[in-house]
């Protein structure tokens, strides 16, 4: 039982940085003062909208630790292996193919959540881990191909931001 929670700490531990982080105190300077609309007040118009924004991605460490918390206590995909694994298990689908997109498609929804690019491969990759061990049958192919589809999703948007900012400066 232990080890089925012990993946868990990582997507725990990321929360808490999250937490720590959004937690620190606002700048005074953002506080608006009395007379006409300056630029204070939009910045705190701004900090307002952030502070929406920032729930995000506790929504999203939210679903992807009850989502491993739920597997592991309810066995919903149990695996009893006895097979040769490897990154040509025989199935009727590409497996590993299936995990790398999966993993890719929920790192990049973090992404977009505003979990910072390595927080969400770590945290995806992590849930991906506890998936394995909530199984049963612990499958390095598969934690290989999670942790690759997150890491990939967070290298294409960080390299996608990266763009974006260069083409904004330009102009």
């Amino acid at each position: 039982m232990l080890k089925r929670f012990a993946a868990l700490a990582v997507p725990t531990l990321l929360m808490v940085t999250h937490i720590a982080r959004a937690q620190q105190p606002e700048r005074a300077d953002t506080v608006p003062t009395v007379g006409a609309p300056t630029a204070q007040t939009a910045r705190a118009g701004v900090s307002t909208a952030r502070a929406k924004h920032d729930r995000l991605p506790y929504v999203f460490y939210g679903l992807l630790g009850g989502a491993a918390v739920s597997a592991a206590v309810f066995h919903v995909d149990p695996d009893t292996g006895g097979y040769h694994d490897g990154w040509t298990t025989a199935t009727d689908f590409p497996d590993k193919a299936v995990h790398a997109l999966a993993a890719w498609a929920i790192t990049s929804v973090g992404i977009d959540l505003g979990v910072r690019p390595a927080y969400s491969a770590s945290a995806v990759c992590a849930a991906g881990t506890a998936f394995e061990f909530a199984q049963g049958y612990v499958s390095m192919y598969d934690i290989a191909a999670d942790c690759a589809g997150a890491v990939g999703a967070a290298a294409w948007q960080s390299w996608r931001s990266r763009r974006r900012a260069r083409s904004a400066e330009r102009r």
